[in-house]
């Protein structure tokens, strides 16, 4: 009798832990209250001295062909030599469910700067392959870059 107690104990115990775990997931979207420079600005301090330079919206919807009607705010590093094709971008959306528009059109980016850089520079080529999109909720982070890693880091901690 002991036994089928401690097993109907286990379980309910199980199930609860279950339950809880599954509500913490749904009711966590992630993303950000904060304003969007507080998020970014320990993130450019993180970069290195000359990386990139700070880049305007427009830019930004040129260069992602994004719809800036749907975003909060972002913010755009990008570096000035054609040759390197660093870049970082952060976007505040004001509505979640606009993420995967904005994930593919920063996907159609890579795969088009691929297509340019992979003939001839390889080390960018790499950069490029390596690049991190992620998104939290209501926010979006994309950067191509050496440090790309640490920037992300900073940027996750920063939220």
């Amino acid at each position: 009798m002991k036994r089928k107690t401690y097993f109907c104990i286990e379980v309910l115990c199980f199930a609860g832990l279950a339950a809880f775990i599954v509500m913490l997931c749904l009711t966590r979207a992630g993303g950000t209250q904060k304003e969007l420079s507080e998020v970014a600005e320990p993130v450019v301090a993180a970069m290195e001295e000359g990386q990139m330079t700070k880049k305007s919206n427009a830019d930004a919807a040129k260069a992602f062909q994004l719809d800036l009607t749907k975003t909060e705010d972002l913010i755009y590093y990008s570096n000035d030599s054609i040759m390197d094709v660093s870049e970082m971008l952060i976007i505040k959306l004001k509505d979640n469910d606009d993420a995967s528009e904005f994930e593919d059109a920063i996907k159609t980016r890579i795969s088009d700067r691929k297509n340019l850089y992979k003939s001839y520079a390889p080390e960018q080529y790499s950069l490029l392959t390596n690049s991190i999109i992620e998104t939290s909720g209501n926010t979006v982070f994309f950067c191509t870059a050496q440090n790309a890693d640490k920037l992300y880091d900073v940027f996750k901690n920063s939220l």
